[in-house]
């Protein structure tokens, strides 16, 4: 999950586009974001090992449309149908409104930056945690398919919960933590 993390936190397009859009500086997204990335990756992964049904969630991550979305931050945030996009991720990440209620308030809480900024930052967010899932997937998935021969929504789901859980031990806690504590105390 390291590596799917700080590929949005290390890029300025996507920190600088959502500042811009919610009307705060760089440094306070960045903060933010770090905050966030880590709990929406979880939040993935939470979905893709559940029993309700990921295939929402792995149509989106199968998408160009989210790696455009991630290579582009600065012309996908001033689409209209974009908040729209993002809070329909953002229920596939957290699971419902009131989850995305509480994770505002802890990262203000950690962040001192109100829960209403957070908010309305959370829906731009969400399409960039899928086109980060989408970058890597791809890649991971022509891989994988080329040393296989196969290609299926269950080794999709396989593949992309080993890229969340880093340390391969079937739990994000420890690796949701980590990444907290690796950019809290950077």
């Amino acid at each position: 999950m390291a590596g799917l993390v700080e590929m949005i936190i290390n890029n300025p397009a996507i920190i600088k586009s959502i500042a811009k859009q919610v009307g705060i500086d760089a440094s306070s997204a960045e903060s933010i974001i770090s905050k966030l990335a880590p709990i929406l990756m979880g939040g993935a992964k939470s979905n893709l090992q559940s029993d309700k049904d990921s295939g929402r969630l792995i149509r989106k991550i199968e998408s160009d449309n989210y790696a455009e979305i991630f290579d582009k931050p600065e012309e996908a945030v001033k689409k209209d149908d974009f908040t729209t996009m993002g809070n329909d991720i953002l229920a596939e990440l957290t699971g419902s409104k009131e989850n995305s209620r509480e994770v505002a308030k802890q990262v203000e809480e950690e962040t001192g930056v109100s829960s209403s900024i957070i908010k309305s930052l959370l829906p731009m967010l969400a399409p960039m945690i899928i086109g980060a899932l989408s970058k890597t997937s791809a890649a991971s998935s022509t891989v994988h398919n080329m040393e296989t021969g196969t290609s299926s929504t269950s080794s999709m789901t396989d593949m992309l919960t080993n890229l969340i859980d880093q340390d391969h031990d079937g739990s994000m806690i420890d690796d949701v933590m980590g990444m907290a504590a690796k950019f809290i105390f950077h």
